[in-house]
């Protein structure tokens, strides 16, 4: 896998000499049948800094995350059109989220009708719309990961090869979403699918030659949790949980996470906005999960009450080089700087995120009731190079301070929370 990735580099070099790259495109003969190939290929490397008092923790909470490598996307794809007013995406997946690569699967598979633009209805598998930094592309995120608190909206509803149904609208000010969405390409087997409704609505509030200014609002509402066994009265469970904006590590551990929670519902709610003036971009967010929990059972059964997470994040960059971010009205986020010299564009940013899974979590002793999922505060730095429109290198530090108590002995109300940094890079080829 990595020998092929290093071939995959070599020929997006070959191919993109010049500032801006063409898409590989398939010749048709006909305007109204398009096909293109797409590729995307990332190859990451992190060295995490633990402190000594780690090697101390349980092993589900990192005592000794792994340094290394991880090819974190290796895609290879199809896009086009048919019949003019019909167009498609067949996209797969060989790079892993997890810290290690994993076997072949379907990250976008969908067909879409255009034949009532502005509006468009999609249906397949693929990522819907799901908010400002979510509809950023993959491959122009500020950081290597996006935001934490966005990625728990993602990946409950959203995210990579996500069975669902979409209607778009897509204006030169207005972007609307509204999606229903189920489980997920290569889930572990279910009895009966999630099913839950999803949208999004921007709108490009100031536009002008300098300067864009764009607010984002997005909510979610699972109906019924997937059925974890066959029959009756069976559990339906959701958990959030979340890597700490870095997905090197092989184990995939989580330093926060919320646990299964048996559910009836969830809604999840945030609101963002992105702000592009000249050679600087400042984006930020705040999201609110809740999560309606079932009764207890054996009877009696007792009520429980609602659990309340929430998270926030801010983020900027400034292109030293001075190109700007682009904005796309299409999913009505921003993308990478195009470079404008043989230098290339070179781009600084930071980004603070909060993510808090802790709910009536107590401060000693078996918590009833409440969830002793953990807080994760993150400081992030880092410097990307756009050599061409096809490649990046990218450059982060990240802080990471973990606080989160223990639900279960030997550290029952204990600290199994930790403090540690990671510098990690990424070489990157998109096509």
């Amino acid at each position: 896998m990595r020998g092929n990735f290093a071939v995959m580099l070599l020929v997006g070099a070959a191919v993109t000499q010049t500032a801006q790259a063409a898409p590989l495109e398939i010749p048709t003969g006909d305007s109204n049948f398009t096909a293109a190939i797409r590729i995307l290929g990332q190859f990451d490397a992190a060295y995490y800094v633990q402190g000594g008092s780690a090697v101390l923790l349980p092993v589900a909470n990192g005592p000794d995350l792994s340094s290394g490598t991880n090819i974190r996307r290796a895609q290879l794809g199809v896009q086009g059109k048919l019949f003019g007013d019909w167009s498609y995406f067949v996209n797969t997946e060989f790079g892993g989220s997890g810290g290690t690569e994993s076997q072949g699967r379907i990250q976008s598979l969908y067909i879409q009708y255009d034949g009532l633009k502005p509006f468009a209805v999609r249906i397949g598998a693929y990522p819907p719309a799901a908010g400002l930094e979510d509809s950023t592309s993959s491959s122009d995120t500020l950081f290597l990961e996006r935001a934490a608190p966005s990625d728990i909206l993602r990946n409950t509803v959203g995210g990579d090869g996500r069975d669902a149904a979409s209607v778009f609208y897509a204006g030169d000010g207005f972007f609307a979403a509204l999606s229903w969405t189920g489980g997920k390409v290569a889930d572990a087997a279910v009895f009966d699918e999630q099913n839950a409704a999803l949208g999004r609505v921007s709108y490009l509030a100031y536009s002008d030659r300098d300067a864009k200014l764009v607010l984002s609002a997005s909510g979610a509402h699972v109906f019924r949790p997937a059925d974890t066994a066959p029959g009756p009265n069976v559990a339906r469970t959701l958990t959030l949980s979340s890597a700490p904006e870095l997905t090197v590590d092989s184990t995939g551990t989580k330093l926060i996470s919320t646990g299964a929670i048996d559910a009836n519902s969830a809604t999840i709610w945030g609101a963002e906005a992105a702000l592009q003036w000249h050679s600087l971009y400042a984006q930020g967010g705040y999201f609110d999960y809740r999560i309606n929990q079932r009764l207890l059972t054996p009877p009696p059964a007792l009520p429980k009450s609602d659990l309340d997470f929430n998270g926030w994040y801010l983020q900027a960059s400034w292109v030293l080089t001075g190109e700007t971010r682009v904005y796309k009205t299409d999913s009505a986020a921003f993308a990478s700087p195009k470079p404008d010299s043989v230098w290339g564009a070179w781009e600084l940013g930071a980004r603070y995120s909060v993510l808090d899974l802790n709910d009536n979590s107590g401060n000693a002793g078996l918590v009833t009731g409440g969830v002793r999922g953990g807080e994760q505060k993150i400081w992030s730095a880092g410097i990307n190079w756009y050599p061409n429109s096809a490649l990046r290198f990218a450059a982060d530090y990240q802080h990471i301070d973990i606080s989160r108590l223990g639900n279960s002995a030997p550290f029952l109300g204990l600290s199994v929370g930790q403090k540690l940094d990671a510098v990690s890079l990424r070489a990157q080829i998109s096509l």
